[in-house]
This record gives C-alpha cells, structure tokens and sequence, in this order.
C-alpha cells in the first residue's frame, strides 16, 4: 500500500511537470489573445472535454510509468532527476549536479524522457483530433479547467456523473 502511494505520488509529479511542459509548449504556439480564459463553454463542448481527458488517462499513466522506469534505469530517483531538471532550467544545473557522472545520468534520462514526451504529444493529439474539439478548443478548455474554479467545478461534477 505504502508502495502504490509512493508511485502515485511520483506519476502525480511527473504528470504536473509534463503537463506543464506540454501546454508551455502549446501556450507558445497561440497568439496572445487567445490568452484570455473564456469560461462560457456549452454543454456538449464540457461533455466532450471530459471524454477527450478520460481517453488520455491511460495513455499518460502508460507514458508516465514509461518515464518513470527511463529516470530510475538511468540511475536517478523521480525526485532527483525532477531536483536537477529545475537546476537545468534556472541555469544551474552544473552547481547542483555531484559530478560529471550524474550529469551523464541525468542527460542519459533526460533525452528518453524527451522521445517519450513527443510520443505522448502526439498520442494526445491524436485524440484531441479525433474528436469533436479543435486543439485550439481544447487548449482554451485546459487552460479555463486550471484557471477558473466556475469551469473547474463544472467540469469535475461531469466527471463524477461520467463515473455512475
């Protein structure tokens, strides 16, 4: 039990980290005024949004225990593979780094993480295109679930209805 924690705790880090990273990567595609966060979604488009994020569960789990075993094959905890990546992006990444080893380590882990983000990427796209959405609609929809607690709660009790 305390096991199944632990790994739900590291996938929930992981996702926050790719999923950050991937609607970063999204965010800098769209105009700046597609910014804004529009809250007034209908109701089909809600219902399709959950549906959309409940084919991508799975695919994330598999994608994320995937990367999960690349970091720790390569010799690196979650938590410190995820310790070196914020070092990497504020630039101090040879300060916090024990050595050149780890640093082989950490790249090591680094670009197998990085072909797994892309094959996530475009098995979410894959998804999201298949379904009634645009990206760009989903995108908006994203960013409103993480940013407005009205489309969020709305959102969730679709969630909680799905699962009766």
């Amino acid at each position: 039990m305390n096991c199944t924690k632990i790994m739900h705790s590291k996938v929930f880090t992981l996702l926050s980290i790719f999923t950050l990273f991937s609607f970063g990567l999204m965010a800098q595609q769209m105009p700046p005024a597609q910014m804004e966060v529009k809250e007034d979604f209908k109701d089909d488009e809600l219902k399709e949004f959950v549906k959309i994020n409940k084919e991508l569960m799975p695919i994330q789990e598999k994608s994320q225990e995937k990367m999960i075993g690349a970091i720790e094959d390569s010799g690196l905890s979650v938590e410190r593979f995820q310790a070196l990546a914020q070092a990497q992006q504020a630039g101090s990444l040879t300060d916090v780094a024990e050595g050149p080893e780890e640093m082989a380590q950490f790249n090591e882990a680094g670009q197998k993480v990085m072909g797994m983000q892309e094959e996530l990427q475009s098995g979410i796209q894959k998804v999201i295109n298949d379904s009634k959405l645009s990206e760009t609609e989903f995108q908006q929809m994203y960013m409103a679930y993480t940013q407005s607690p009205k489309v969020k709660e709305k959102v969730d009790k679709l969630m909680e209805k799905s699962k009766e």
